[in-house]
């Protein structure tokens, strides 16, 4: 079972860099194979999912109801759009998109609803995983400065320094030093500060630069209850090994959620808090084959078992996809 595993991974690792990264041309971007780079938020209201899957350019973005689980895309563009999150009232979409003849990636907001998007960052740097302020008059985003063969390094790396901006692209601010290696940035609940996560754990920072970061408890890459009560995250030994966790935010009381499903990813809470969202990693051509990503929900009830919403055709073909009933 081990070595299978080992083969999966070491074949993902060959894909990847088989796929292409930056060798040098201004207008070259690296992209991941299959839905590595799919990510999604839950609406305020708990009603509906946005999700990034493919598209006219790549990668567009999409809602999903979760009553009926209906599929609408937000906008057709030619744009590559990843790491979609919503505003606290559910309006605005913030999101990471390319620019035709550009090469790096640049933060963006758009209405729900479909209409212009405004584009918040120009920098030549790929700015990723972008997240609103509590009261929507901000973005947190990470911004990747670094060249790599003569390129800008891959737009999906996700890591770099912390940056913010208004919400109609004034007052851009980097908040931590050019060596910081960060990811997965989000403003405290009063909106005054930024948590990000580092490779040493998680650090906070000020908006208005009057401290330097500090180190704060917790676990990277974990997402907390709307109560704050509980926190969610994944381990596991390998990547099919992954399982979704919920603790108490200082690590205490953890409790395996998913024990007989592995392949685990990115899990969320719905507003409610009663639940969770997540991925799975499935490989359905076999370990060489190319990675592809299933949504599923489980309660957050320790009576709560995994349930499929959609299989991996929804982040194939969204508007031709159709729920197994």
């Amino acid at each position: 079972m081990k070595q299978a595993m080992y083969v999966r991974w070491v074949a993902l690792l060959a894909a990847l860099f088989a796929c292409g990264c930056p060798l040098g041309s201004p207008n070259d971007h690296s992209r991941p194979i299959g839905h590595t780079d799919t990510t999604m938020d839950v609406a305020p209201s708990g009603e509906s999912l946005v999700f990034n899957a493919q598209g006219l350019g790549g990668r567009d973005l999409y809602l999903l109801r979760l009553d009926d689980l209906s599929v609408k895309r937000v906008a057709k563009t030619v744009a590559y759009e990843t790491d979609p999150s919503f505003s606290a009232d559910g309006t605005q979409l913030v999101y990471s998109a390319d620019v035709q003849g550009d090469r790096a990636d640049h933060v963006f907001t758009r209405p729900v609803s479909g209409g212009r998007a405004r584009q918040l960052t120009h920098a030549d740097a790929n700015d990723t995983a972008p997240r609103f302020s509590p009261d929507g008059t901000r973005v947190v985003f990470i911004r990747d400065k670094t060249y790599r063969w003569g390129g800008l390094a891959a737009n999906w790396s996700g890591v770099g320094v912390v940056c913010i901006v208004g919400s109609d692209g004034t007052h851009e601010r980097q908040l931590t030093p050019d060596d910081t290696t960060a990811w997965d940035a989000r403003f405290s609940p009063d909106g005054q500060s930024v948590i990000y996560a580092t490779r040493s754990g998680l650090r906070t920072v000020s908006i208005d630069g009057s401290e330097e970061p500090k180190r704060c408890p917790g676990k990277s890459r974990a997402d907390a209850s709307p109560d704050g009560e509980l926190i969610a995250y994944t381990k596991g030994e390998f990547g099919p090994d992954m399982r979704v966790y919920v603790a108490s935010p200082d690590g205490s009381s953890e409790r395996c959620l998913t024990p007989d499903l592995g392949g685990c990813a990115k899990p969320m809470f719905a507003p409610q808090g009663d639940r969770i969202y997540f991925f799975r990693t499935e490989w359905p051509n076999g370990p060489t084959g190319v990675p592809k990503s299933s949504l599923w929900q489980v309660d957050v009830d320790p009576a709560g078992q995994p349930r499929k919403l959609a299989d991996y055709g929804l982040f194939d073909a969204p508007l031709a996809w159709q729920p197994k009933r």
